[in-house]
């Protein structure tokens, strides 16, 4: 048998990709399942059916609330049985912090469209009149959420695919390899004797929990873990006998504090539990369902916090339950995208929520070659090497599983793990008072306790800030700020950026094509670009250096390297003219930035780095005492410096003469806080922020990087088109002057009542003593001097649209 696609796994993820495949008109898809296909055996048919249409991640909020919308269009699987009651989706809070928080997921509703309704403990009461009051501080409600019947939604896409004619399903087979031949998708083989092997241009593996066995046959990585979540039913409970005639007429509830959800079942009430130790499950180890024999000393305690919650509970007991299996990956994120082996593309590890956009995505990915979403948090070429280690994979799995109803701070670097990865002169940080945090998974500092005598001598400039707010902050960070300002600082920068070497006689011609800047410069040059997709989107910006005629360096971020490598070796050429080599683990960087930069640096090196020998925006191969140094000068912090490259085992000699040469000036080390706040006052974009491959370059403000008259470029006609026809929103920078003005990305930008934008980043201005933000508004609202409104955790601030480039706007510090 051949076909063009097939999908493995007819659970909510696989029929998606289908039908989205079959809306857009392809032909030949075959989807195999080992089970049965209206009731298969993953976690599609026992999932509770709870929609997530909001959530404090703005990734996952656009999947729900486009899933959800989707879901109410569905046509009945079954004539006459609901798949969506529109109930609502609620959280409740036992503390007062936790309730401060649904005043932020309020505000990531208001940014994205969707009603967010906060309550009070009396209004939970009036939705859930079993609740004991007393034992929460309110809640929220989420109209647009539900109860679902996440099989028969399946089943519904499904049959839609199949009329379409594009779509042949099979059950009871199961597949037992997938066949790959010169690097590419050749065949699935399968144990269903009537279709021993499917000849095939793409696979789509769409098998959740038993993804990584086909993986593992194939030789590709899928780091992920299946876990184990309570579920159980109550016997029928008299406070539901006036409602049992409609399955679920209640919300469904989480109850965030006690790790606890509960939805109706007619008169029971089901009740799902991560309130228990975390269970993980070797896949190879995995049952025929998504489902393990029930535990109950581990529901024990949660069941006594939940009578206590819902005291007609105390009248009756537990009929059964179950321990159904979810996957977990190492950061929280689905598996999604094209694999090293051309045409096997996968997307597991998500939720009934967000199923039907991600499957969206997906088939647009694969036929398009853009997924029309930012799509590098769960893009499956994202892994470092030490995320597919085994014990890293099992603590980093138990982990997100243990954090899942946890208040996750925007600036927390969530990670089980730590002191895996170290720099060269890791010692130096610790015996400085780092405040370290993983960074691409090698600890790093976000400020230096050593330096808290500087706060004294700039109190008057860093506002005070309290509670959540000053959580992953420190007053130090705006003493390190201003040291950039003012002196010079030192920046481990081993965790921020990666060098992608490109090599060979095809080199230039290949960045060109990459690129919208013109790289054909002088050796010694350095040039900053955008890459973009094929929609016309920012892939990437970055700085290249030329070291040599047919050698450059990309410098990118070093956290997704790995994912955008996978994107670059795409665009390779096919005569191994090219070769793109990862030196980011090889080098170790560091950042020497500051008003007495070149001070410091003439004392331990011999090269000339005057203004008129090394001048800015170049780079130069150098001596840094008997360190060899690939040292660009530039600067993410909008003063005079370098940035200084050297390898590993050079990495500590470096520090220490760097170090020494700045004793002189009382050069601190500055933490990666210092100058994530010191690029905002330059107006410099924060990738994967202000600027992603969903935004454009006009909409960003970096036309000027895009030169039509080189010749061509990815994404060239795309972004022609957007000059040509405008662009309807813009990034702008909007300035506060209140003192206790914070926002950290995402909340909603408004005018009067009416929201017309979201914030993408904001961070305080300790040298302009302005909170700064970036924001994207419609073109009537871009014009500087408009005023708006910025809501936060409840409060408005007051903003103004302002130049972006509020410190030193002709660069003449850096030029110095």
């Amino acid at each position: 048998m051949k076909a063009n696609i097939v999908i493995i796994g007819a659970g909510i993820i696989g029929v998606s990709v289908a039908y989205h495949l079959a809306q857009l008109g392809v032909q030949d898809i075959v989807l195999l399942d080992k089970g049965d296909l209206d009731e298969n055996d993953g976690s599609t048919s026992h999932a509770p059916g709870g929609m997530r249409v909001v959530t404090f991640s703005d990734w996952f909020t656009r999947l729900g609330s486009r899933s959800s919308d989707l879901y109410k269009q569905l046509p009945l699987a079954v004539e006459g049985e609901e798949q969506f009651f529109r109930t609502g989706s609620m959280q409740i809070a036992s503390k007062p912090e936790r309730f401060e928080s649904y005043k932020r997921l309020q505000e990531m509703g208001m940014s994205y469209g969707r009603e967010v309704l906060l309550l009070t403990p009396a209004e939970v009461k009036g939705y859930l009149p079993f609740i004991d009051e007393k034992k929460i501080v309110g809640g929220v409600r989420i109209p647009d959420g539900g109860v679902v019947k996440t099989a028969r939604l399946a089943t519904s896409m499904r049959r839609l695919a199949e009329a379409s004619g594009q779509l042949t399903c099979y059950g009871e087979t199961t597949v037992t390899q997938v066949v790959a031949e010169g690097g590419r998708v050749r065949a699935v083989l399968t144990s269903n004797p009537n279709l021993p092997r499917i000849d095939c241009e793409q696979v789509v593996l769409c098998s959740n929990i038993w993804a990584p066995i086909l993986c593992e046959k194939l030789g590709v990585n899928m780091p992920l873990f299946p876990g184990q979540h309570q579920y159980i039913y109550t016997e029928p409970t008299p406070v539901l006998d006036d409602y049992k005639s409609i399955e679920a007429q209640f919300p469904i509830v989480a109850v965030d504090d006690l790790s606890l959800y509960f939805r109706q079942h007619h008169d029971r009430l089901g009740i799902g539990s991560y309130h228990h130790r975390a269970m993980l499950v070797d896949p190879h180890q995995l049952p025929k369902q998504a489902m393990m024999p029930f535990t109950p000393d581990d529901f024990t305690h949660a069941w006594s916090l939940m009578q206590e919650l819902l005291p007609p509970l105390h009248s009756t007991s537990i009929s059964h339950g179950f321990n159904g299996m979810f996957s977990f990956t190492v950061d929280g994120f689905p598996i999604v995208g094209e694999s090293p082996v051309k045409g096997f593309w996968t997307s597991v590890g998500a939720w009934l929520s967000f199923a039907a956009e991600l499957g969206k995505v997906l088939a647009q990915w694969m036929t398009t070659g853009d997924p029309g979403m930012d799509m590098r948090s769960a893009d499956i070429n994202r892994f470092h090497p030490h995320h597919l280690n085994r014990e890293y994979l099992t603590r980093q799995s138990k982990y997100q599983y243990e954090i899942g109803f946890d208040i996750i701070h925007p600036n927390q670097v969530s990670s089980r793990v730590r002191n895996l990865r170290l720099s060269p002169h890791h010692e130096r940080l610790v015996e400085l008072g780092a405040e370290l945090a993983p960074f691409a998974g090698i600890e790093t500092g976000l400020w230096y306790n050593s330096n808290a005598p500087l706060v004294e001598r700039y109190a008057e400039r860093i506002p005070e800030r309290t509670g959540w707010e000053a959580q992953y902050w420190s007053r130090i960070q705006g003493a390190e700020h201003l040291t950039f300002r003012e002196n010079v600082g030192l920046v481990d920068w081993s965790a921020g950026m990666a060098a992608v070497e490109v090599v060979g006689r095809g080199a230039t011609a290949y960045l060109n094509r990459l690129c919208t800047n013109n790289v054909d410069k002088p050796v010694g040059s350095l040039i900053y670009t955008l890459l973009l997709n094929q929609a016309g989107g920012i892939q990437r910006d970055l700085t290249i250096a030329r070291l040599a005629e047919n050698r450059y360096w990309m410098l990118t971020g070093k956290s997704n390297v790995y994912g955008e490598m996978a994107w670059m070796r795409r665009w390779l050429p096919d005569d191994d003219s090219v070769q793109i080599i990862n030196r980011g683990d090889e080098y170790v960087g560091l950042a020497l930035w500051g008003a007495n930069a070149r001070a410091v640096l003439e004392k331990v090196t011999h090269h000339d780095v005057s203004n008129d020998a090394f001048p800015y925006y170049t780079v130069q191969q150098i001596g840094v005492g008997m360190a060899p140094v690939i040292a660009l000068r530039l600067s993410y912090v909008g003063e005079l410096g370098w940035e200084l490259y050297t390898p590993n085992n050079f990495g500590l000699h470096l520090y220490n003469t760097l170090w020494e040469a700045g004793r002189e000036f009382d050069m601190p080390a500055c933490g990666i806080g210092s100058v994530l706040s010191a690029r905002l006052e330059k107006g410099y974009r924060l990738f994967g922020a202000d600027i992603t491959p969903e935004v454009n370059a006009y909409e960003a403000g970096l036309a000027g990087l895009v030169r039509y008259n080189k010749g061509d470029f990815i994404g060239r006609d795309a972004s022609l088109r957007f000059k040509e026809k405008g662009v309807a929103r813009q990034l702008v920078c909007l300035t506060f002057d209140d003192r206790k003005a914070v926002m950290f990305g995402n909340e909603p930008v408004l005018s009067g009542d009416q929201v017309i934008g979201r914030i993408t980043s904001g961070n305080y201005g300790y040298a302009v003593g302005k909170f700064i933000a970036f924001a994207f508004v419609p073109n009537d609202f871009a014009t500087i001097g408009t005023r708006v409104r910025v809501r936060y955790a409840g409060n408005f601030f007051e903003g103004v649209v302002s130049d972006p480039v509020l410190y030193d706007p002709r660069n003449e510090r850096m030029r110095a």
